[in-house]
């Protein structure tokens, strides 16, 4: 399965010129591509709600784009239409100019925010970006006391659930769920603010708490500070080019307890991986250890853990099914991306399912778990930390874990869908508006039957909400939670 893509974006440095709008003509060009990328590559349009409905939503769309609209209200349009497909792996992205238009409009407040969890942070404000807000009479004062770190409380007499209830409809996440759009939203937070609900007054009330006092102050709005926000997404944007390379890793921890750190799956497969998971059970059963934790916070998936599996339930287990739903066509429309590794692999499981359907060995799609040393599969006690940011193969494997390993969750409830979902994302990119939009042409299925309410399975049987931590301390709270949790 392939990883959720996470995007980082780069704001422009000016952010000044005339915004620019697409002629009708090209705004249902855009939308024609858009739809046929859609039904064709998107594997199943009826996850959670009937084919009748989506199609219905489209020409909604359709007829939305039939009169001029400018770049905010065509990305909204497009948004708006994708999440209702309820597949968080279904996106559609914006662009530089799209970001440009949001900075031009002088509509932000003069903070840069960023998400821990599901609380809302203020970032401590670069000093070259008291060049760019707007700093005239006390506003420069009040904008320098804000030190970093603070908890924002609510913005123009709006808490952070009621921002994210009207954010929500333009972020796509498994289920419709609200968890995963919190991970979406976390470093471009006053972007969506923005489109979803944009101020309309001169200055706005600010809540927040600095120490243990909870202080409401009013800062007049400008552009948004952009070198802040740069800087801090080419960090996230580093940081993650490493995590996407990592195989996880294994530690024991207090003498008796295992821990598995695992913050992608990206890579986590082949014969590297396996004889990494053959060392760690070996140890484990050598050190006759009888507590695991797997921490599966922020990952947002990669291969199906099918293989992790077989050291908890043994071989020939049930697991669900994986099917190439919509595989690839002997030509398909040239606004496809294909000269990148997601389309290869799309070729590629292409082409592994037809010779399994040929060969009457597809079984519809079948995973069980795979054979493994027999002594090494563990029986001991199982705990998996998960949060907003647990998505898709990640999501499963707690899945499986919680319903066949017995194992506890603390944390948050995962983003990801314990049941099924779209996977295995392509990119396509609409002619004219620029955006990208990720389709997935694969779908997923746990073991589980369909519930008339996904969430309940994934509510953590201890919940952790923490305040503000540094970086370097988060892993630290979360492991010694987990050993406290066995306890």
């Amino acid at each position: 399965m392939r990883k959720f893509l996470l995007i980082i974006f780069v704001l422009p440095a000016i952010a000044f010129a005339p915004a620019s709008q697409s002629s009708v003509q090209k705004q249902l060009k855009d939308y024609e591509v858009f739809e046929k990328v859609l039904v064709t590559k998107e594997g199943r349009l009826d996850l959670h709600q009937s084919s009748d409905s989506m199609y219905l939503y489209l020409s909604k769309l359709r007829s939305d784009l039939s009169e001029e609209r400018d770049l905010i209200e065509q990305f909204k349009g497009y948004s708006k239409t994708i999440a209702k497909l309820g597949c968080g792996h279904t996106q559609i992205h914006p662009t530089q100019a799209l970001l440009q238009e949001w900075v031009r409009q002088e509509n932000s407040l003069p903070l840069d925010f960023v998400m821990q969890g599901k609380r809302l942070y203020t970032n401590k404000l670069r000093s070259d970006d008291y060049d760019v807000v707007n700093m005239k009479g006390s506003n420069g004062k009040r904008i320098k006391s804000i030190k970093g770190n603070y908890e924002i409380l609510s913005l123009n007499h709006k808490t952070v659930p009621q921002m994210m209830n009207e954010i929500s409809p333009y972020i796509s996440s498994d289920e419709n769920g609200i968890d995963f759009k919190y991970h979406q939203v976390g470093q471009l937070f006053d972007f969506y603010r923005h489109i979803s609900d944009p101020y309309d007054a001169d200055s706005i009330a600010v809540t927040y708490v600095k120490n243990s006092d909870t202080l409401s102050t009013y800062f007049k709005l400008g552009v948004a500070p952009i070198n802040s926000i740069n800087y801090r997404l080419q960090k996230a944007a580093a940081a993650d080019a490493i995590i996407q390379k990592e195989m996880g890793s294994f530690n024991i921890e207090s003498s008796d307890v295992g821990v598995f750190r695992f913050r992608s799956f990206t890579v986590c497969s082949g014969a590297n991986y396996e004889q990494f998971l053959e060392r760690s059970f070996r140890k484990i059963k050598s050190r006759e250890i009888k507590k695991i934790v797997i921490d599966l916070r922020g990952n947002t998936g990669g291969v199906m853990q099918y293989a992790l599996m077989s050291y908890f339930v043994g071989n020939d287990i049930d697991l669900g099914r994986y099917v190439v739903e919509k595989p690839k066509k002997g030509i398909e429309t040239r606004h496809i991306k294909k000269r990148n590794s997601t389309y290869r692999r799309h070729k590629w499981m292409s082409r592994v399912q037809r010779f399994r359907i040929w060969t009457d060995s597809f079984e519809d799609g079948i995973m069980r778990s795979e054979p493994v040393d027999e002594s090494l599969v563990y029986d001991g006690e199982v705990l998996v930390i998960t949060d907003e940011g647990t998505f898709s193969s990640a999501a499963m494997l707690a899945c499986h874990l919680k319903t066949l390993a017995n194992a506890k969750i603390i944390g948050r409830p995962a983003g990801g869908s314990f049941y099924r979902g779209n996977a295995g994302t392509i990119i396509a990119v609409l002619p004219n508006s620029k955006f990208r939009l990720l389709v997935n042409p694969n779908t997923f299925y746990s073991h589980l039957e369909s519930s008339t309410n996904p969430f309940e399975i994934k509510q953590p049987d201890v919940l952790l909400e923490p305040g503000y931590i540094t970086p370097r301390k988060i892993e630290d709270y979360y492991i010694d939670a987990a050993i406290e949790s066995f306890k």
